[in-house]
C-alpha cells in the first residue's frame, strides 16, 4: 500500500503540484516582463500569462513565496526517495510502452471503442439525474469556502449542459484525444520508474510542463480549450490595504461568465493566492 501512496504522490508532483510544454520556446518570461507583478492583479495575471504559455517555471516562480517553494521542493525530493516495487516498475514500464509502441493510437482505440456505444446510450441519463445532485452536493460541501460554491456550481453545471449538447464520444473525439495521449507519452520521453525517481527538480517541471500541455490537448480533442478560458479572464475591483487585497476576477467557461473574489496576501514580497 505504501508504495502505490508513494507512487501516486510522486505522479502528483511531477504532473500536478506540477501544472504546465516546457521549453525556451515556451517561455512566458517576455511577456510576464511587461507586467507589474508587484501588484495584485499584474502578479494573477503573470501566473495567467504562465499557464497560457504552458511555462511551469514561471507559474511557481510567480505564484508561490519563496517558503512554498522550498516547501514544494522538500516535498518533491520526500517523495521521489520511496522505495517502489518491482510490481509498481513493471506496470510503469508496461503503460508507457502501451502508449508508445507502433500501432498505439489503433491498439488504444480498440481497446476502449467497446465501451463507448454502451456509454453514449447512458451519458444522457447520467447527465440528467446526477446534475442536481452534485450542484446540490456542491453548494452544500464544507470542504469549499461559502463564497466560491455558486460559481462553482455555475462552472460544474455549464460543463454537464455542454457535455449533454456535444458528442463528446464520438469515434473521431476519442480518436483525437487518444492521438493527443500517445503524443504526449512520447514528448515526455520516461521509460521507467527509476528515470522518474533520478529527475531534479527543474527537470521535473519540463516534464510536467509537457503533461499540462498535454492535458490542453485531450481537452481541445473534445472541443475544450484551455487557452480561449484563460484568453477570457479579466481582474477588476481591486482593493489594497497593506499586504491584503481582494480582486474580482471574471472569466468565461462553457458558455457562462464566471465572476469570483479573489483573496490575495503579500508574502516574502510575492503576492499569492490567499489559502
Amino acid at each position: 500500500m505504501k508504495a502505490h501512496l508513494k507512487l501516486g504522490s510522486l505522479l502528483l508532483v511531477l504532473l500536478m503540484g506540477l501544472v504546465a510544454c516546457g521549453g525556451d520556446d515556451n517561455s512566458a518570461e517576455a511577456e510576464i516582463s511587461k507586467m507589474d507583478i508587484n501588484t495584485p492583479d499584474g502578479a494573477f495575471m503573470a501566473s495567467v500569462a504562465a499557464m497560457k504559455s504552458n511555462d511551469l517555471k514561471s507559474l511557481i516562480k510567480n505564484s508561490l513565496s519563496q517558503e512554498q517553494y522550498n516547501e514544494l521542493v522538500t516535498e518533491f525530493e520526500n517523495n521521489k526517495t520511496g522505495d517502489f516495487s518491482e510490481a509498481d516498475k513493471a506496470q510503469f514500464a508496461q503503460t508507457v510502452t502501451m502508449l508508445t509502441s507502433d500501432g498505439a493510437e489503433e491498439t488504444l482505440y480498440a481497446m476502449v471503442e467497446p465501451q463507448l456505444e454502451q456509454a453514449r446510450a447512458m451519458l444522457p441519463m447520467m447527465l440528467m439525474m446526477g446534475k442536481d445532485q452534485i450542484l446540490q452536493g456542491i453548494k452544500e460541501n464544507p470542504m469549499l469556502p461559502e463564497a466560491q460554491r455558486d460559481s462553482a456550481a455555475t462552472v460544474v453545471g455549464a460543463a454537464m449542459d455542454w457535455m449533454g449538447e456535444n458528442d463528446i464520444l464520438s469515434e473521431d473525439k476519442t480518436k483525437a484525444a487518444i492521438s493527443a495521449l500517445v503524443n504526449t507519452a512520447k514528448e515526455l520521453d520516461m521509460k521507467s520508474l527509476d528515470e522518474v525517481q533520478n529527475m531534479s527538480f527543474d527537470q521535473a517541471l519540463d516534464k510536467g510542463s509537457i503533461a499540462f500541455g498535454g492535458v490542453k490537448n485531450v481537452l481541445g480533442a473534445y472541443g475544450i480549450s484551455m487557452d480561449d478560458m484563460l484568453n477570457s479572464v479579466e481582474v477588476d475591483t481591486v482593493d489594497v490595504e497593506g499586504d491584503k487585497a481582494s480582486m474580482v476576477v471574471t472569466f468565461e467557461v462553457f458558455g457562462e461568465s464566471v465572476s469570483q473574489v479573489m483573496n490575495m496576501i503579500k508574502k516574502d514580497g510575492v503576492w499569492i493566492g490567499e489559502k
